[in-house]
């Protein structure tokens, strides 16, 4: 949906507390006129941001106050569990005249969360055109390119004069019809896709000359069924603005703008964090108790499980902490550096095959440059570590317990890893799926088992 042309207030992290704080004044003075004044100036990007800050008798009459068309992208912007608080309480006619004005692509993410008996009584209440176009969109999944495409583009026969073009154009443009408006497509009689045209480039030549003349041969296009990650790392690297979706005819279906793949990177980015320390992908911090615990709870009992390994690796030599209690003094640092040394891996391993810099033919030439650079670390660190604990005891035995179980420990962190995301790729599944807590526990039980097991061998159990 296009925004309205006027000035809006420019939201920072150092005035958001003060529009906020400004608002809320506004709302318990009952000064209904200054707020909607106000409100009209904020951009529903920005609305979206500061929604958290308010409460529920608040958002209600924002809602009532906010201009239509800022309302509308407001339920775009915001997300799902906000959103279905704001449909819940309201009417079909409402959320119809609100989703109506957006972009298709825009309004099926927003059905795809409510429930499939309400999506469809709202779609039925669309007009005919707008309804088949949304119902087109439904039909793909979720994480593809065919959901992140939306079916209004412009695109005109090969046939077509520039004059005949341009006069297209501005009726489009007239009725708002269209947003992020760059390119035109250039399709055949069988609606097969072509080319397309710059604006620039339409501007600047003959009147009289066809589409097929001055447009530029397809840069690249893709089909509805590929995943949104490689989708976006499509974009990123041929550098373009609108991506032409296709089917397998080359019968041109849609297109991908460059807001959709910045959502979809932000989206990304989250996950891979979220899913290395075990988070589910829809945590949020604006979560209820109850569902921040339904997601974490599950990840609890396997960090329970493999913490266990450790503790059971470390009560198998008791007897030998018990002769030298000064093994548990570096027990942590033997633990710590293998798991921080493994957890450098899984970002960088995952980060690398998430934006497709890393594959399996350089993984091997990526574990031996890492090992090299771990040995060197390691035997800075180790005889730092190894000589101040021969320091503390006066022995040299013990110091080169210490330095050898840093040593051993991180070389086997950073095969990990490097092996638990390639492996859990292989398995067709997110290589970021708690590798972070999945290195950790293995390193911390392998360090133990590396500093106790000499520990055990050299000094006598």
């Amino acid at each position: 949906m296009l925004e309205s042309s006027h000035q809006y207030y420019l939201i920072t992290e150092e005035n958001q507390q003060r529009i906020v704080s400004l608002i809320k004044r506004l709302i318990g003075r009952k000064r209904e006129s200054w707020l909607k004044k106000i409100l009209s100036q904020i951009h529903s990007t920005a609305m979206a941001n500061l929604w958290h800050f308010f409460n529920k008798t608040e958002k209600q009459l924002i809602i009532s106050l906010l201009p239509s068309d800022i309302n509308a992208d407001l339920l775009a912007e915001l997300d799902e569990a906000e959103r279905t608080e704001i449909l819940k309480s309201k009417n079909t006619e409402w959320i119809v005249d609100k989703l109506k004005s957006l972009e298709p692509d825009d309004t099926v993410d927003i059905l795809k969360g409510l429930e499939k008996w309400e999506a469809n009584s709202i779609i039925k209440k669309f007009d005919k055109t707008y309804s088949q176009k949304i119902k087109e969109l439904m039909k793909y999944p979720e994480e593809t390119a065919g959901a992140l495409m939306t079916s209004d583009f412009m695109a005109v026969i090969e046939t077509a004069t520039v004059e005949k073009i341009i006069s297209q154009f501005r009726k489009v443009v007239e009725k708002d019809e269209l947003e992020d408006l760059h390119l035109i497509f250039v399709v055949n009689k069988q609606n097969q896709f072509l080319g397309y045209i710059p604006l620039r480039k339409l501007i600047l030549e003959k009147k009289n000359k066809k589409a097929n003349e001055i447009m530029s041969p397809p840069l690249v296009t893709v089909q509805p069924g590929l995943d949104q990650e490689e989708t976006a790392r499509i974009i990123q690297n041929y550098d373009i603005v609108s991506l032409p979706v296709v089917d397998d005819r080359n019968v041109l279906l849609g297109r991908i703008t460059i807001d959709d793949i910045v959502d979809v990177l932000e989206k990304e980015a989250s996950e891979d964090v979220y899913k290395m320390v075990g988070l589910n992908k829809n945590e949020k911090i604006s979560n209820t108790l109850s569902t921040s615990l339904k997601h974490r709870i599950p990840w609890l009992f396997v960090n329970l499980f493999t913490t266990s390994l450790a503790a059971i690796i470390v009560g198998f030599f008791h007897g030998t902490l018990q002769k030298f209690i000064i093994l548990a003094s570096f027990m942590p640092i033997v633990a710590a550096l293998g798991g921080a040394t493994g957890n450098q891996m899984v970002a960088m391993i995952v980060r690398g095959l998430a934006t497709g810099d890393l594959n399996w033919k350089k993984a091997k030439w990526v574990l031996f440059r890492e090992i090299n650079s771990v040995i060197i670390g390691s035997l800075i660190i180790g005889s730092l570590i190894g000589f101040t604990a021969y320091k503390i005891e006066n022995s040299y035995i013990l110091g080169v317990i210490v330095a050898s179980a840093l040593l051993l420990n991180m070389i086997f962190a950073t095969i990990t890893g490097i092996a638990i995301p390639f492996l859990l790729k292989f398995a067709r599944q997110d290589p970021a799926w708690g590798s972070s807590v999945l290195v950790s526990a293995l390193t911390d039980a392998m360090g133990f088992l590396i500093f106790l097991g000499m520990a055990a061998s050299l000094l006598g159990k």
